[in-house]
């Protein structure tokens, strides 16, 4: 049995530094900027390095928040504030004018008492932090407002300086683990030590995660499964899914077994995809081999294009991330594109991964036409992030209805590949009854596959899943097992979508044409044999 002590509670700890992040705050003082947000859930060490910033500039700092109003950094209240914690909010930000010459202020979670629906006297206090912002700079005054969710206001839009404090990186992750890991003891007694080989597994498993975060699902995998191994890290890999999920902007999806053996057809697709695979390692890097880029998938509905992405994770054997576009977008003025920079700040830091786009026209299609510019912005700020990526994330987006996007949103470059996907063609038809009959407890072999699939001409993947379906219900109904008759009879219920939308299919496949790549190759015709009879020739 393991004992599992934490004292640390984040606070006032110091982490591994973020030196870019204290660099930034301190050219930021320096140049006089008087009011700065760090918008990040992780205050503790966010403040932590702001203490340290203001010690190397020789600044005093005090932090103000609604249960103990000013105190230092040690929690100890601040003898030149006067003020009483329960003091209006109002009255707090007033008293900064009578505190001394070179201090840094740092409000924690202050976004709340700048709104109308939140706080009643919410123009008084901007009304102050207006005039505080007109005076703090001659006498080297400076205001940091830190914590989640923070809404600039109208009337200081222009004068609140944003500074990124990003998540832990693999250093500070594996600062945690060995933290955790310093306080654990067996049953005899002896300290637990990590397996070296696995502590890089970890981190990967930990990505995306605060400082806190990391300490709490390590500590749950080592209460859990009596150490750290593989088990250990597919329950860190859980607990993160539920962290990405209460984010509200990405959700994190289980990708299935089997890779691209899940999916029919598609070769010149799944060729591109293997040559993709070795080329996230360390050794594709020194070769010269950049990250890649990902792809895009572009055909109508039912053709597969969702299950792909799955699959592709599944053969690259990377976590994948969904973004629902139409999710980031928020009400508030700046709101949609903070959630989209947050979003991709958190999949830069997950990676190694692949990114879903699902029918990503509902989300970018006619961007700014409606709403008063928000989506154009929110997608000039994702398309900048395409362009300018370094990390290695994998995108996979999908198209139904690919006219509608900007032009600019399938240019070269922004993808390795833009991959046409049409209904399958004959063999492809078969392999495809193959996969959904084996999926099923069934011998593929007992079937008339060839005949099937001279029967379902233009059906999609989705229709011949469908006609399985509908086959097993059928052959059930009977009291008997499945057979090819009743995948036959199901087949004549079923009216693929070829039929139904032959002018959307045939403007895909103008598109496709001329902007994308066959994802399944044409067919080779049957080799036509010459000569007419046979020869008989003798060498007696």
């Amino acid at each position: 049995m393991f004992s599992l002590v934490i004292e640390d509670t984040n606070t006032n700890v110091r982490d591994i530094p973020v030196e870019d992040f204290q660099k930034t705050v301190v050219d930021y003082i320096l140049s006089g900027h008087t009011l700065m947000n760090v918008d990040t859930f992780e205050k503790d060490r966010a403040i932590s390095e702001i203490a340290e910033a203001a010690e190397t500039v020789d600044r005093q700092i005090c932090i103000w928040s609604i249960s103990q109003g000013w105190i230092d950094q040690n929690g100890k209240s601040v003898s030149w504030a006067k003020i009483k914690p329960t003091a209006p909010v109002e009255d707090h930000i007033s008293g900064i004018m009578s505190f001394p010459n070179d201090v840094i202020c740092v409000l924690r979670d202050f976004g709340v008492y700048m709104q109308s629906s939140t706080y009643p006297k919410h123009d008084i206090v901007i009304g102050w932090l207006d005039d505080l912002r007109r005076v703090m700079s001659s006498v080297s005054q400076t205001v940091i407002f830190v914590g989640p969710g923070f809404h600039v206001p109208q009337q200081l839009l222009h004068d609140i300086t944003q500074v990124d404090f990003n998540l832990p990186d693999n250093e500070q992750i594996e600062e945690r683990i060995e933290f955790v890991c310093s306080n654990v003891e067996k049953a005899d007694g002896s300290k637990f030590k990590v397996n070296p080989e696995i502590v890089p597994h970890i981190i990967d498993a930990c990505r995306g995660m605060t400082a806190a975060q990391v300490a709490d699902r390590v500590s749950l995998a080592l209460r859990k499964h009596k150490g750290l191994d593989e088990d250990s890290i597919q329950t860190i890999i859980r607990e993160k899914a539920s962290i990405i999920k209460v984010s509200g902007l990405l959700t994190y999806i289980e990708p299935p077994e089997g890779g691209l053996a899940n999916v029919g057809g598609y070769d010149a697709l799944k060729q591109h995809v293997k040559l993709d695979k070795p080329c996230f390692s360390n050794e594709a890097r020194e070769y010269g081999i950049e990250f890649p880029r990902g792809v895009m998938l572009v055909g109508i509905s039912g053709c597969g294009k969702t299950l792909l992405s799955l699959a592709i994770a599944s053969e690259l054997g990377l976590p994948l991330i969904s973004m629902d576009v139409g999710n980031l977008m928020n009400k508030f003025v700046g709101d949609s594109e903070r959630n989209m920079r947050e979003a991709i700040k958190m999949i830069d830091n997950i990676a190694p991964c692949v990114l879903q786009l699902d029918e990503i026209e509902k989300g970018f299609g006619g961007a700014g036409s409606t709403d008063g510019g928000t989506s154009s912005r929110v997608f000039g700020t994702f398309l900048t992030w395409m362009n300018d990526r370094t990390s290695p994330v994998y995108l996979v987006a999908t198209a139904n209805q690919v006219e509608s996007l900007p032009p600019e949103f399938c240019r070269k470059g922004r993808f390795d590949e833009i991959f046409g996907l049409d209904v399958p063609g004959t063999d492809e038809r078969s392999e495809i009854f193959n996969i959904h009959l084996a999926k099923r407890s069934r011998n593929p072999e007992d079937f008339d596959l060839a005949g099937l699939s001279q029967k379902t001409d233009g059906y999609t993947g989705a229709d011949i899943e469908q006609i399985v379906k509908l086959g097993l219900k059928i052959s059930f109904s009977n009291g008997g097992e499945l057979k090819t008759e009743h995948l036959m009879e199901a087949t004549s219920e079923i009216i693929p979508l070829s039929k139904t939308e032959e002018q959307r299919i045939e403007n895909t496949r103008e598109w496709c044409a001329k902007h994308a790549k066959a994802a399944n190759p044409k067919e080779k015709a049957t080799a036509v044999k010459v000569g007419g009879s046979r020869r008989n020739v003798s060498l007696n």
